[in-house]
């Protein structure tokens, strides 16, 4: 009777098996670079980035780049994903984005054919190109100084990072909790028994 909170843990979907930023940002034509980490025992395992289904939950519509067991590093066109297995990490990478990169995309460990895959979906933002600084977008002040000038247009402030926060993170606490308490449930149901 002691397997069954194990066996009800180990049978939560999600149990941080996988995790993502929730959003990441890019600017048009320049690169993005999404770092997905997941727990040990999955190195040897395929790993994905995919455009998700609208019908299937957790399931991909298209696989855009995945990796093998012989092949952790994998490039198709844009896109390339990398797995460092050492530090249980994948990095995808798509160069030279467009608008069409924007939206949601979904990063994970393909576990099986009958096993959900263990995944995370990811917002990606794709801003309006930057203006880098150029000679003419500097004046020169009267002491003999530069400083920019306002003319060109820049892109918006939005930071590069990342947000760490799981995105199904209340549904995951609630489930924890259910299992946490199944848990108590079992121990407090051996230790009556056991009397």
């Amino acid at each position: 009777m002691q397997l069954l909170p194990l066996l009800a843990w180990a049978l939560l979907p999600g149990c941080g098996a996988l995790t993502a930023p929730e959003t990441v940002r890019g600017s048009l034509g320049g690169s993005l670079s999404v770092t997905c980490t997941y727990r040990l025992g999955l190195e040897k395992l395929p790993k994905f980035w995919c455009i998700p289904s609208t019908a299937i939950v957790y399931a991909c519509a298209e696989d855009i780049v995945i990796t093998s067991e012989s092949q952790p590093e994998v490039v198709r066109g844009r896109f390339s994903i990398r797995d460092n297995r050492a530090q249980r990490a994948f990095t995808v990478t798509v160069d030279y984005l467009s608008e069409k990169d924007a939206g949601i995309f979904r990063c994970g460990v393909r576990t099986g054919i009958l096993l959900r895959d263990d995944s995370a979906d990811v917002k990606v933002i794709v801003l309006p190109a930057a203006v880098t600084p150029t000679s003419r977008d500097w004046a020169q002040t009267a002491g003999g100084g530069f400083t920019p000038s306002v003319t060109g247009t820049r892109g918006p402030d939005a930071p590069q990072g990342t947000r760490g926060t799981f995105l199904y993170f209340p549904a995951l606490a609630g489930l924890q909790l259910l299992a946490l308490l199944a848990m108590i449930a079992a121990v407090l149901w051996v230790s009556v028994r056991g009397r």
